[in-house]
Order: C-alpha cells, then sequence, then structure tokens
C-alpha cells in the first residue's frame, strides 16, 4: 500500500480540479495514455506522478483519461480488486462515450480476473447499450463479449462474437484492434477445438501486435504459438518461441503472463527430455506462485507437470502423490467454473426478467393511453379501455406466473438428479443432517442404506450406455415409489442410491425386499436386461453420532455384500454365514502389470486381509502400499551375495508366523504365484499340513503375456518350458520341431544361488549345448513383459551365437521358436517315406 501512496494523494488532488484545463497539458495526457498501451505499468506510474504537480490545471475530461490509465496500471500491478472498485466508481460519472466504453472494456476484464463475474456480466450488458454510440471502441467491446462467453463455456457465442470484433476492425486502420480481436479469434478456436484455425490466428496476432506496440498480447500470441508446437512436437521452435514470449511478457511486467510461459516451458522440457532439473525449479517456482494467487486450475496443471516429471524420473509413488494433489486442485477449479456459469446464468436471468419488466411497463403506459382515450371519447371508447386493461392484467399475471415457474424450475434442477429425479448427493445430505438430528432428539431409529447395481460396467459394456441409463432411471423410479414419504431418497454418484429413514433395521431390509421384488427386466432396443442390486444399511446407535459416519458404515455394509457374492441385503456390525472373517492363508498373483492384471478378487483379498506380505515389482508395490500402507514388502530379505535358499526359508518363516498367529494372511507374489515360485507352494502346503485353510489365487504369468505379445499359439506345435539353469545342468532332450522357452537365462548355471546378473561363461555354455539342436544363426527371442500401460514389451531378436554378447535382467527369457516340421509318428509314416535328417542334432 505504501507504493501507491502518492497515487492516492493525486486522487484527491483530481477530484479538486477545475472544470477547464490549459490546453498545452493535453500532449502530456496523450503521452500517458499512450504509455499506458505500450510501456511498463510502473513506468507509467512514475509518468503520472510527474504530472502531479500541475493536475489543478486539468479539465474534468483530462483528469477522468489519467485516472483510467491509473486504474489499469493497478490492475495490471496485481491489485484487481482495488482497480475494479476504481472503475466502478469511474462509471458513476458523466463520460464521454469514448472514454465510457474504455472503462467499460477494462471493467469487464478486471472484474473478470478478480472473479467477480456477476459484477463482470453485468458491466457487459450496460456496456452493450452502448454500442452504436461509440463504433471505434464497439470493436474492443465484442472481444470482450468473446472473452467472457469463452470462460463459461460459450465457445460457439464467443468465436461468433470474435469474428464481428476482426471485421469491424478491418474495416480501419488501427492495428491494436486488430492485434486484440486477432488474439480473441485464436483463443475460442483453441477452446472449440479448431487447432489449425487457431494457429493461423496467432500467426497473424504476433503481426499485429508487434505493428501496434502491445508488448502483453503480442507476448500473448507467442505463447499461443509455443504451446500449439509443443503440442506437435516441435520442441526446438516452441523453446524458441517461449524464450520470446516470455521476454515480452518480462518487458511489460505482467506477471502473469510470464508464470504461465515458465509453465508451458516446463511441460516442453519435459516431453522433450530435456533439462529436467530445470524443468524442476520451474514447477516448483510457479507451485508456489499459483498457491499464492489461489487459482486451482494452474496448481492443477503444474501437478500434472510434476506427476509426470516423476515418472520421467522413475519415481512412480511421488507421481502417484502429484496426480493425486492435481485431481484435488481440478475439483476446486471445476467448482469456479460452476460458479462462472452460474453468475452468467444469473445476469441472463436478470435481463430477460428486466426485459419483461420493461415490457409490463410499456404495457402500462399503453393502458394510460386508452385512459386518455377513454376520457375523450368516454361513451364509445369505455369498453374497449376496460378490455384494454383486462388484457394488460393477464399479460402481468403470464409474465409473473411464468418468472415463478422458471425460478422453481431452477431451484429443483439444482436439488434433483436429472436423470433419475430423486435427490442428488448433496440435497440427501442436507436433508438428511435435519431428519438425523431430528430422530436423535426424539430417540426414534434411524437408518442409512446404500445401494448400487451389481456388475453395473458389464451392463454398459455389454447392452451400452443407453442401457445403463435406462437401468438407473428404472431403478430410479422403484426406489420413489417403494420410499414414497417414508423417507430421503437420492443418487449419490454413479450407480450407487442412498435412502435415509426414520425406521429401524427390520422396516428398512423390508422396504429392500420389497425394492428388490419390484425390479424387472428392461427392454433396451430389442435386448433384455437383466439387473440386480445389492446394499447395506447400517442403524444410529451410541457408536454412530454423525450422519457421515452412518453413511460410511452402510457403505462398508454394502462393499461385504458385493463380495460376499452380490444380490443381496448386508446390516451393518453383522455377517452373514459364511462371510465373517477367518484366520487363514490366500496366496494371490499381483500378474505382470498390477493396474490391469490384478482380478477383482485378489485386490478384496488385500484389502479384508489382517496382515499383507509383498515379493512383487516396484510398480506394484507402490500400488499395493496405495491400498494398504501397512503392506511388508519381502523383497528387502534379498541382498548381494545372500543364497537365495536361505532368502526363500525366511520369507518361508515370516510369513508361517503370522498364520500360525490366527491372522488372516494374504501373500501377494509377483505374476501368476503357482509358476516359477517355491515359497507359495511351500507355506500353501505348511497351512494346509496344520489345519490352517489355505488356498491360491491365479494371476496373469510372464509366459501368458509373452503368448499374446508374441502371437504365439502353444497348441500349434507344442511347447518346452523350464529353467535356463535345469536345462543346463540335467539331460533334458529338446523338441525343436515345438516351442521351447527358457526361463530366468540370465541366471543359467549358477548353482550357488547368490548370483543376480548375468556371467558369459554362463550363458556361452548355454549356447554351447543348445547348438546341439539348432545351428548358430538360428534367430532366438529375448522377451520381457511390459509393467506399464505405458511401456512395451522387449522383444529382441537375434542370432543364437550372440546370445553371450545380449543384455540381461533376472527376469530376462529366452524364446527359441521351431526348427523343421513336425513328422509324422512311426506308425503313420508310409513305408517309402524316411523322416529327414538334420544336422546338428545327429552329433548330440
Amino acid at each position: 500500500m505504501r507504493r501507491y501512496s502518492s497515487i492516492a494523494a493525486l486522487l484527491l488532488a483530481l477530484a479538486a480540479g477545475p472544470v477547464f484545463a490549459d490546453q498545452s497539458l493535453e500532449s502530456q495526457v496523450a503521452e500517458i495514455e499512450r504509455l499506458g498501451i505500450s510501456a511498463n505499468w510502473r513506468d507509467v506510474n512514475a509518468k503520472i506522478q510527474t504530472l502531479s504537480p500541475q493536475l489543478g490545471s486539468l479539465s474534468r475530461e483530462q483528469r477522468q483519461r489519467v485516472e483510467y490509465v491509473r486504474l489499469r496500471m493497478l490492475a495490471l500491478s496485481g491489485d484487481m480488486a482495488g482497480a475494479a472498485s476504481g472503475l466502478g466508481a469511474l462509471l458513476q460519472e458523466p463520460l464521454a462515450a469514448d472514454l465510457r466504453m474504455r472503462v467499460y472494456g477494462t471493467a469487464i476484464n478486471v472484474a473478470a480476473n478478480a472473479e467477480q463475474w456477476s459484477q463482470a456480466f453485468t458491466w457487459l450488458d450496460q456496456a452493450l447499450a452502448y454500442l452504436g454510440e461509440e463504433p471505434q471502441q464497439s470493436v474492443r467491446l465484442l472481444g470482450i463479449a468473446s472473452y467472457l462467453h469463452n470462460l463459461v463455456g460459450e465457445t460457439g457465442k464467443a468465436r461468433e462474437l470474435a469474428l464481428r470484433e476482426l471485421a469491424e476492425a478491418d474495416k480501419g486502420t488501427d492495428e491494436r484492434a486488430k492485434c486484440l480481436a486477432l488474439s480473441h479469434l485464436a483463443t475460442a478456436d483453441a477452446s472449440s477445438g479448431r487447432i489449425n484455425e487457431s494457429e493461423r490466428w496467432r500467426w497473424r496476432q504476433i503481426d499485429a501486435c508487434v505493428r501496434a506496440g502491445d508488448l502483453i498480447f503480442a507476448a500473448d500470441g507467442k505463447w499461443g504459438v509455443t504451446k500449439m508446437l509443443a503440442a506437435q512436437g516441435r520442441y526446438d521452435q516452441a523453446l524458441h518461441w517461449a524464450d520470446q514470449a516470455l521476454a515480452g511478457y518480462e518487458e511489460a511486467g505482467y506477471a502473469p503472463g510470464t508464470w504461465g510461459v515458465r509453465l508451458a516451458l516446463a511441460g516442453i522440457l519435459i516431453d522433450s527430455g530435456r533439462d529436467l532439473d530445470r524443468a524442476g525449479r520451474l514447477l516448483a517456482d510457479a507451485l508456489r506462485y499459483y498457491r499464492d494467487q489461489k487459482t486451482p486450475d494452474t496448481i492443477a496443471e503444474t501437478e500434472q507437470l510434476l506427476a509426470r516429471l516423476a515418472e520421467k524420473r522413475g519415481d512412480p509413488a511421488e507421481a502417484l502423490a502429484h496426480y493425486k494433489r492435481a485431481t484435488e486442485a481440478t475439483a476446486s477449479a471445476e467448482n469456479d467454473a460452476r460458479e462462472r456459469r452460474l453468475a452468467y446464468l444469473q445476469v441472463q436471468f436478470d435481463i430477460r426478467l428486466k426485459e419483461q419488466q420493461i415490457a409490463l411497463l410499456e404495457a402500462e403506459k399503453e393502458v394510460a393511453a386508452l385512459q386518455v382515450t377513454v376520457e375523450q371519447r368516454r361513451q364509445w371508447l369505455l369498453w374497449a379501455g376496460v378490455g384494454g386493461l383486462a388484457l394488460v392484467s393477464m399479460l402481468l399475471t403470464i409474465l409473473l406466473r411464468r418468472a415463478f415457474i422458471e425460478r422453481q424450475r431452477y431451484r429443483w434442477q439444482s436439488e434433483h438428479d436429472g436423470l433419475t429425479r430423486l435427490y442428488n448427493y448433496q440435497q440427501v445430505r442436507k436433508l438428511g443432517e435435519a431428519a438425523f438430528a431430528a430422530a436423535r432428539r426424539r430417540g426414534q431409529p434411524f437408518t442409512a442404506i446404500v445401494a448400487d447395481v451389481d456388475r453395473f460396467k458389464g451392463v454398459n459394456d455389454h447392452f451400452g450406455h443407453a442401457a445403463g441409463d435406462a437401468a438407473l432411471r428404472n431403478l430410479g423410479v422403484w426406489i420413489a415409489e417403494v420410499v414414497g414419504e417414508r423417507g430421503i431418497a437420492g443418487r449419490s454418484g454413479g450407480d450407487e442410491f442412498t435412502i435415509l429413514l426414520q425406521e429401524d433395521a427390520a422396516q428398512a431390509e423390508a422396504l429392500l425386499q420389497r425394492l428388490r421384488e419390484r425390479i424387472e427386466p428392461m427392454e433396451v432396443f430389442g435386448k433384455t436386461v437383466h439387473f440386480s442390486i445389492s446394499s447395506g444399511l447400517c442403524v444410529a446407535n451410541d457408536q454412530v453420532s454423525t450422519l457421515e459416519q452412518l453413511v460410511h458404515e452402510a457403505d462398508q455394509a454394502l462393499y461385504r455384500a458385493k463380495h460376499g457374492g452380490r444380490n443381496r441385503v448386508v446390516r451393518a456390525g453383522s455377517e452373514e454365514p459364511g462371510t465373517g472373517r477367518r484366520a487363514g492363508l490366500v496366496v494371490v498373483g499381483s500378474g505382470i502389470d498390477f493396474g490391469r492384471h490384478a482380478s477383482e478378487r485378489s485386490l478384496s483379498e488385500i484389502r479384508e486381509a489382517e496382515v499383507v506380505f509383498c515379493l512383487v515389482n516396484p510398480i506394484a508395490l507402490a500400488m499395493i502400499s496405495s491400498l494398504r500402507p501397512d503392506a511388508i514388502n519381502l523383497g528387502l530379505h534379498y541382498a548381494p551375495g545372500k543364497d537365495r535358499r536361505e532368502t526363500y526359508r525366511e520369507i518361508d518363516a515370516r510369513i508361517m508366523a503370522e498364520v500360525r498367529a490366527g491372522k488372516r494372511v494374504c501373500a501377494v507374489f509377483y505374476g501368476h504365484p503357482g509358476v516359477f515360485a517355491d515359497v507359495p507352494h511351500v507355506v500353501v502346503r505348511k497351512a494346509r499340513a496344520e489345519g490352517i485353510p489355505a488356498r491360491m489365487e491365479p494371476g496373469i504369468s510372464a509366459e501368458a503375456c509373452l503368448y499374446a505379445d508374441l502371437g504365439l499359439d502353444p497348441g500349434r506345435r507344442g511347447v518346452q518350458s523350464m529353467e535356463a539353469t535345469q536345462f543346463l545342468v540335467y539331460d533334458r532332450q529338446l523338441d525343436r520341431a515345438g516351442l521351447v522357452l527358457l526361463w530366468q537365462v540370465a541366471l543359467a548355471g549358477d548353482l550357488s544361488c547368490t548370483r543376480f546378473h548375468a556371467e558369459r561363461e554362463g550363458l556361452q555354455a548355454l549356447v554351447d549345448k543348445l547348438q546341439c539342436w539348432y545351428p548358430p544363426e538360428h534367430e532366438v527371442i529375448l522377451y520381457e513383459a511390459a509393467w506399464l500401460p505405458i511401456e512395451q514389451p522387449r522383444v529382441e531378436r537375434l542370432a543364437l551365437r550372440d546370445l553371450p554378447e545380449a543384455r540381461y535382467a533376472e527376469y530376462t527369457t529366452l524364446v527359441i521358436p521351431p526348427l523343421g516340421r513336425l513328422e509324422p509318428a512311426a506308425a503313420a509314416r508310409s513305408p517309402q517315406r524316411q523322416p529327414e535328417a538334420d544336422s546338428p542334432a545327429e552329433a548330440c
């Protein structure tokens, strides 16, 4: 505030100046106006302060022009609220037509930037009334209207207004008007997905804004080009234009623009894989700035870029954390967008209401005219006057009734779900809080029910989303019929519904039974769709003191109903026979790509277990830890030089200790838990031998992924699958007419069980033995399955003799395609035909 103390003094002087001023001061006022467009706001404020000793000589219009420039510079310095207040006060004064349009234009922009949406749209409506008085300024007003409509999602209207703005600007010689029009048109096209058109407008914008000397909008055009080039992967050019845009914003002293370019620059560095450290510094600074500015949309964009940076650096846990914060910021940004939209709709509604009021006033004027006519022609116009009055009264009644109905409709829409016509989530909670408090005061029972459609995703996937919508719509009708006035029913979101009743558990279960009986198959596009629901309910008691807790307990009961077989009702605090938790062991497979391969059954076991052990890859471990932060990583038992058999014994003992302690244990192993893994089989056998329930849930193995990624069918030629060391040490014969898979080829020949890396001697020994069946040039494949959906599997083809020189991971698999053709069995051969002898197999 100290910075603007001298400017405050200037305002006092402005208010006391004379009506007429010395025309010699006009050049100084004009210079301030010129600098207000092309110079830094600090330089402009300094120029205004220089003029302060002569303020008493300025005319009222000159003082208003200087005040307008000062308020515009105040907005550029970041004080949007102060600028909006000052501009509003200036609009209350009598202003010249040209100046009034300029003040309206800036005031609307400032109010929008300060998120004073109702004020922005109100000023826009007022300014449009002056559109014909000042044609030159009409161009700018059309641009501002385009900008605001773009902000509230009316992109079609925004583009229409921007095209009108450009057409008007092209009629004149004002380069800055063309500059602004092209900026608005490029923004509207980008928002509506017209990328090529937007890029064309951006190039024209840069040229026009440079000619106009407008630093900010020239930089804005370069920023737009930067984002489009980056989206096309043209990173070198994007970096060049980002530097150009940043320099322009910094020269103009426009902080929001400089931070926006830095954010785009960080994104380019991440996408191109260049200077990730610099990208990290840019994002850290930007996040602090946007948090200070409290702009959730740019906070969400920054968090998403930080997540992508963490992925580039190989830190999945950090990436997940940033994605979570980005989701929270996105929700806040969407709320802001809804507020903008609501303000826009409210102003539109008020405009329509004012138009109706004007129509009423005009009608009343007509009535007054009729009364004069009646007075003059009392005899023969008496009935005509009465009829006119009746007509006006009817019109008034109709308009007022229509306004009342519209308000009722808007209120109903804000409280109900558009698809099911039940209450929405917010209204259920609002009414539920009051009902719950009343029930507690009166000592009456209160029950919460949470229900959803069983396998709803399957209905959408198999029958289409129209069938899913029909199911929800019909279910809403049936719930409304069954609940009636007895309780509060609403759609919580997706396929989930919440019902609140001032009744006990028995009455609630009876209501749910009637609802389940009411559900019947539907016909959608000639197909019959069957579906059922599962429900969880909870009755309020001394342990459940809030509605939030009550609904949560009902939701947990629903969860047990879903995992207990679906199409049932489960009461919180009770367990159906066979669904209670029992001590025991379940071994589940994570699959290769946990995010896609983990089954719903496996996820349920992980969530429900008392103790969770994990021996999986780092990506799967991070995802399991997000479900179960208490998960125990068995990979810590491995160590360089340590005998893996000792590690297996330690893991075995660790798992069995918890099982024998009477706990429900879930052990998660990489891929399929029973394929090339000793510990899962050992602990299952031990538990069963001791009378403890134990079972194994299968997972997707690397072999299953191999068949899919390589397009191989083991049924065509058959397959031999074994560990590379087992093949090397034992007398194993290969069928070279079929597919051969050798696992853990990097550890071939390691009998000490201490090695985790490939050794050339072992690989050469493996090649030497394989040459008993295959020639050295036979093509083989080194295969590694992908851990993430965004990765590609490793499929490296090379000659057999080149295996010792290749790169290996501990889990690399050697795939040997068939050689030769299948021969009929001896009994099926013709007497004249004998099998062909292919070397070098005969030598072994």
